[in-house]
């Protein structure tokens, strides 16, 4: 663990929570401390990277089943290229070890991190938002919550069983739902981030609709990591890429359209 340091590794506390806000604000990622609860809350973990008494790197895991999921890996600048990240990322593949597959995102300029560990490019996403241009009235209709349902197709789209997730992003936002066929999408209207995802339906049509739908809902500064290029009334932002070791992770592309976001997976 980074030659002679004394690093230790533990499970973020209530306490440390506004420790790691000032910590992600610094990257720009306007966290604030309920989110971090809200994690735990959906069944993720925040693991901590410790020396002495400081908390000097963090990465969020999820269990979605036979799928590990990590993200927000993070080290504070003056600690980085000392092995901190190594470190977490070690911790996360032993917590992770019986999962089929371990999967992230990663941005372009941190891909070259992760194939170094061992992973595995599986595919890109795109950051989007609505066209400025954009006048559509998008249709859509409302959910009161996410149903067995749901849990079971997105299942079906993503190869994930995470009904704590979706039913955790219902509750901070609202669900909306084709007006033909199966599908649903979940908005969360943020006032600091607003975010579009899952987007899943059962055809093209039907997804684009509530993808637009969707980021309409969520507000004109909204934003949604869609799985795909083509979509015509939609603004392409930026490319993440989703890296994996152990089983390619599952995608059914004819009816998935937007992942939860490039924190959750």
């Amino acid at each position: 663990m980074g030659g002679k340091r004394s690093l230790r590794m533990r499970t973020a506390e209530r306490g440390d929570f506004g420790n790691l806000v000032s910590m992600t604000s610094v990257e720009g990622w306007g966290y604030r401390e309920e989110d971090f609860g809200w994690f735990e809350k959906v069944g993720g973990r925040t693991l901590l990277a410790v020396e002495g008494r400081e908390i000097i790197g963090m990465v969020t895991l999820f269990d979605y089943g036979d799928t590990g999921w990590i993200s927000n890996l993070l080290v504070k600048c003056e600690e980085r290229r000392r092995g901190v990240g190594t470190a977490l990322l070690d911790e996360c593949m032993r917590r992770f070890s019986e999962k089929r597959t371990i999967a992230l995102f990663a941005y372009e300029h941190t891909v070259g991190f992760y194939e170094d560990h061992g992973f595995k490019r599986e595919s890109d996403a795109h950051i989007a938002s609505l066209g400025a241009a954009q006048t559509e009235k998008w249709q859509a209709g409302r959910a009161m919550e996410v149903t067995e349902e749901m849990v079971e197709f997105d299942r079906e789209c993503f190869g994930f069983t995470r009904p704590a997730l979706l039913k955790g992003l219902s509750e901070i936002g609202e669900v909306l739902v084709p007006v033909k066929g199966r599908g649903f999408a979940i908005v969360r209207p943020d006032p600091i981030e607003p975010r579009a995802g899952p987007v899943v339906a059962s055809d093209r049509k039907g997804g684009t609709e509530l993808l637009c739908s969707a980021l309409s809902a969520a507000g004109p500064s909204a934003k949604a990591l869609v799985t795909g290029e083509g979509f015509e009334a939609l603004k392409y932002e930026g490319k993440i890429s989703r890296l994996y070791q152990g089983d390619p992770p599952k995608i059914d592309r004819n009816r998935a359209f937007a992942f939860a976001g490039p924190e959750l997976g």
